[in-house]
Order: structure tokens, then C-alpha cells, then sequence
């Protein structure tokens, strides 16, 4: 399975030592009866580790699910984990989430609430248009596909180039006429074949380790979101 998360903002920093205090022990439970069993459901925040710029964690988040058994469905309880990570960079706070888009986008809102008490001060981060051309075009070899939306044509969404048609100059340049690049697909310097979309949703379709896949993603394309913030600015 493609490893997957997103980045996001915080739209008022915080320091490190004073988010890890906030989420310290936190836990959202609460206690249902399965066939008898009470068990916990709910959030709960473990596995805090502070080191340098960057807070990591895990999000314990326990439901229930039903599942089919000859005939019949059974409710059983199931965690799911999802790794995050504060990481200032540039005297930015962003936010990692090893999820899913709504999943993730969910998780933000959770974690404004913990730790500013009302929702939207963790925004998704973004990566420009500008910023995915020269990404592209520095190397246009090594990238696999590319997306264009915001089109001029009308009744069309999005556009795609794949394969050889990506290296195509002539091809590449009327695409760019139309629309703006909202999602590329390349191969980076370690051999991985990564996606990343403007709204920073990066994926790796490389098999690899996640701690790997996490450092990647906060050591190249935090800065990134950086770099288009400043060019907005």
C-alpha cells in the first residue's frame, strides 16, 4: 500500500514544549459493551517524542466496525494509528498527519481543538502552481505525471500528461496555456516514485520504511509549502 499523509499550517505557532504539555495524556474515550465486553473507543495521543525542531506522536483513534460472518454481521473493535509531526521550519509551524485526505483533514480539526479550543487555526498547507513547474522543469526526466485543473476549456475539469507525453515540450507548453499544475508524479534522487498536489497531500508509491518516507516529506517538501507561501507573500 502507497504511504500516504498531508501538511498542514498553524496559523498561530505555538512552542514545541507547550503543544506536548496540551497533548500529554490526552484522551477522548469513552467505554461500549460488545457481547458481554465493555471495551474503550475514542482518541487518545501517545508515543509523544520532542527532538529538536520537530514533536512527533501517534493518534489512537478505536471504533467499531461490522463485519459480515455467515450470514450475519458482527461488531468488532478496531484501532487505527496515524503518526503526526509538529515540524518548525523557518519559524513556521506546519503539521504532518500520516493519513489519508479526510482523515487527515479531520485529525487537523481535532488537534485545533486541543490545542487552540476552536477549530480553523490549522489550515492545509500548499504548494503553488509556480513552485510544481519549477519542481518539473528542473528535471522534467524524472517526472511520471502530471495534472492540470483550473482550465480555460470549458466542461473540462482536469487534464492529464503521462509518460512520454510528459517530456513533450510542445504538448507540456499548450497544457500550461489551458490550466495550472495541481498534481505531479516524479522520481526524486532516492529512487521513490512520489505524488504530491498543491494542497499538500504527498503519497510514495515506492515501497519503503515510514520513518524514511517522514523524513522525506520533512525535509523536501515542507520546504516546498515554504518557499510558495513566501512567493504569495
Amino acid at each position: 500500500m502507497p504511504l500516504v499523509c498531508k501538511i498542514f499550517k498553524l496559523t498561530q505557532p505555538l512552542e514545541l514544549y507547550l503543544i506536548a504539555s496540551k497533548l500529554k495524556d490526552f484522551r477522548q474515550v469513552y467505554l461500549e459493551k460488545i457481547e458481554e465486553e465493555e471495551v474503550e473507543l475514542g482518541y487518545r495521543i501517545r508515543d509523544l517524542r520532542h527532538e529538536d525542531n520537530i514533536l512527533s506522536g501517534v493518534f489512537e483513534d478505536s471504533f467499531i466496525i461490522e463485519l459480515p460472518y455467515r450470514g450475519m454481521f458482527r461488531k468488532v473493535p478496531v484501532s487505527r494509528d496515524s503518526p503526526f509531526y509538529f515540524v518548525y521550519y523557518m519559524k513556521q509551524l506546519y503539521l504532518v498527519i500520516g493519513a489519508k485526505k479526510l482523515k487527515a483533514n479531520r485529525l487537523a480539526n481535532v488537534f485545533s481543538e486541543i490545542l487552540y479550543a476552536e477549530r480553523g487555526k490549522i489550515i492545509e498547507a500548499r504548494i503553488t502552481h509556480d513552485v510544481l513547474k519549477a519542481l518539473h522543469e528542473a528535471k522534467p526526466d524524472a517526472t511520471k505525471v502530471i495534472y492540470f485543473d483550473d482550465l480555460r476549456v470549458p466542461s473540462l475539469s482536469k487534464l492529464a500528461l503521462y509518460g512520454p507525453g510528459v517530456s513533450n515540450a510542445y504538448l507540456y507548453s499548450e497544457y500550461l496555456k489551458l490550466g495550472k499544475i495541481w498534481y505531479a508524479v516524479f522520481e526524486t534522487e532516492e529512487g521513490w516514485v512520489i505524488g504530491v498536489t498543491r494542497n499538500c497531500v504527498v503519497t510514495c508509491f515506492t515501497k519503503t520504511e515510514e520513518e524514511n518516507f517522514y523524513s522525506f516529506v520533512i525535509d523536501k517538501i515542507i520546504p516546498l509549502a515554504y518557499e510558495s507561501e513566501k512567493e504569495v507573500e
